[in-house]
């Protein structure tokens, strides 16, 4: 009698923590790794609305730079490159691989022949020539060093870093994720 009312305890005990812990996975939103990233509304620069919600189910690597940046405008090409390797690839949680380019310019037309000069034609361009006063850049918590925020399927920021090396180390180690071991948990 005294183990059959252990078992049910235990049952009972474990149901309840199980439904505890049920909404202890859902992220808050924020800027470190493991926050669900902070929404974004705002219009391409050629006018067209944007939400970060349409790419949902992707990777997204949110990437505030400046046309006026030595920095940014190397690590362009270098951006280029990624999209070009990851755009189809197929990751944990996320499949397929988009840029959303945040610029921190004031002036549109520097800006333009730095996106024509460097092809960044297939990049999502967000700008509201704000400069680095910009309602984005406050949102991520970007004002000196120009950040890149890698974002999964789910809006999780998975990396943040200024160092293109670490964007692509994560971009490597969740491609190569053995998804047969997590198909249970993406039911």
């Amino acid at each position: 009698y005294m183990r059959i009312k252990a078992v049910i305890l235990t049952l009972i005990a474990g149901l309840a923590f199980l439904s505890f812990m049920n909404g202890a996975f859902t992220p808050t939103i924020g800027l470190e790794i493991g926050d669900k990233a902070p929404q974004i509304t705002s219009r391409l620069i050629d006018g067209t609305r944007f939400t970060s919600d349409s790419l949902k189910g992707k990777m997204v690597l949110i990437d505030f730079w400046a046309s006026y940046d030595a920095p940014s405008r190397i690590d362009n090409f270098r951006k280029k490159m990624l999209l070009q390797q990851y755009h189809d690839t197929e990751f944990y949680n996320s499949e397929g691989f988009v840029i959303v380019s945040v610029s921190l310019d004031r002036f549109r037309t520097p800006l333009l022949n730095t996106i024509e000069r460097d092809e960044l034609h297939d990049f999502f361009h967000l700008c509201d020539f704000s400069g680095r006063e910009s309602e984005l850049a406050s949102t991520f918590g970007v004002s000196e060093k120009l950040t890149n925020f890698l974002i999964d399927g789910e809006g999780r920021i998975v990396e943040r870093s200024v160092d293109l090396d670490k964007i692509e180390a994560t971009l490597e180690r969740l491609q190569s994720v053995d998804r047969n071991r997590f198909a249970a948990y993406r039911r």
